[in-house]
């Protein structure tokens, strides 16, 4: 019955009977059908050609959201927080952006008329002592004002692990390298990922006592990091633009990661000026891009609470690091609230 319905709406569509505007209209949509076939082929085309360095499970997904959440609309997005604000204007504009987004004022450590942009207000350094710094050198402080969306283990080489529940990620390609291939016997690999709320301040902080040895930028894309999204779509954090500082703590390895998001595009480090994220000019890395890597000869040096860069609007920040299999416990669970400073877990 149902054949015989679709052959009758079949013979009703007789091109050479309509008139021009729906012929045309007809017409266009099948080319416009056309050229983005063509683009998504191309795409996945080009994924294939360069080897899927991101381990990429779902191409066609990533297509759509990528004209979705367009690089060149977050580098827009950024340049109009990036104008210079009038003087007089600046109280009254940053006062109804803290009311909007919950900001607390009293933890500023400048004036609100001293900052030039709505960048600067988003990455504010937080006023001294607003922020106790828990002493423990066997363990890590939070590095942001945030909220826990995952902590947990890593467990074999080549591994995926959670964005949310139901949506994994390949480790080895969101770092550039594989952790647990590097990591010794006794110990055991963890991650831990934090949320920046808009309203909060924007800064990263150091979690522990740390020498940086090298730095690497992932020119990606600029998906919301929102959880509907990170449920739907796998990958969505070994896609996204990134900066990813690898050194070395108490106990091992430390990764710290800075993942930028739609409109949340700018990342910045107080030891390399020189970094400039969401450039015009880049290709994804996933798309045969070259990561851009720097080395730092002589080590960073920072201690537990130490600012090290930030967003100029925030996003999200991941920890991976090394730590004893069984001493290890967290002191923070997901959903948690946490502040800089704020004990995230520790050997015990």
């Amino acid at each position: 019955m149902s054949s015989l319905t679709a052959m009758q709406s079949l013979r009703r569509f007789r091109l050479p009977e309509m008139s021009g505007f729906q012929r045309k209209l007809i017409f266009a949509a099948g080319a416009t059908a056309g050229v983005f076939a063509t683009m998504e082929y191309k795409f996945h085309e080009c994924i294939d050609v360069v080897g899927n360095p991101m381990q990429i499970t779902s191409p066609h997904r990533l297509f759509w959201l990528r004209l979705l959440y367009g690089r060149a609309r977050s580098r827009a997005f950024g340049g109009i927080m990036d104008y210079h604000v009038p003087v007089g204007l600046r109280v009254p504009i940053y006062r109804f952006i803290a009311w909007r987004y919950g900001s607390n004022l009293d933890e500023m450590r400048y004036p609100l008329d001293s900052f030039k942009t709505v960048n600067d207000f988003f990455s504010r350094r937080l006023a001294e002592g607003c922020r106790q710094i828990e002493d423990l050198p066997a363990g890590l402080v939070s590095p942001v004002d945030g909220e826990v969306l995952k902590c947990g283990l890593i467990e074999g080489r080549r591994a995926r692990v959670e964005q949310v529940k139901g949506a994994t990620y390949s480790v080895a390609s969101f770092l550039g390298v594989d952790p647990v291939s590097t990591a010794s016997p006794s110990s055991a690999v963890r991650y831990v990922v934090i949320s920046i709320p808009t309203g909060n301040c924007h800064r990263i902080h150091s979690p522990c006592q740390v020498k940086l040895n090298n730095g690497r930028h992932y020119a990606g894309e600029f998906l919301s990091l929102r959880e509907p999204l990170l449920r739907w779509m796998n990958d969505v954090f070994s896609v996204n633009e990134r900066v990813v500082l690898s050194g070395d703590w108490r106990y091992g390895q430390m990764h710290v990661v800075a993942v930028a998001a739609h409109c949340v595009g700018n990342i910045f480090l107080d030891f390399d000026p020189k970094l400039q994220t969401n450039r015009m000019r880049d290709i994804t890395v996933h798309c045969g891009g070259d990561v851009s890597s720097k080395m730092f000869p002589d080590g960073v040096q920072l201690a537990a609470g130490d600012s090290l860069g930030g967003f100029r609007l925030g996003s999200t920040v991941v920890l991976v690091f090394d730590a004893p299999a069984d001493d290890f416990r967290w002191k923070v669970e997901v959903g948690d609230k946490v502040l800089v400073g704020q004990a995230l877990g520790a050997v015990e």
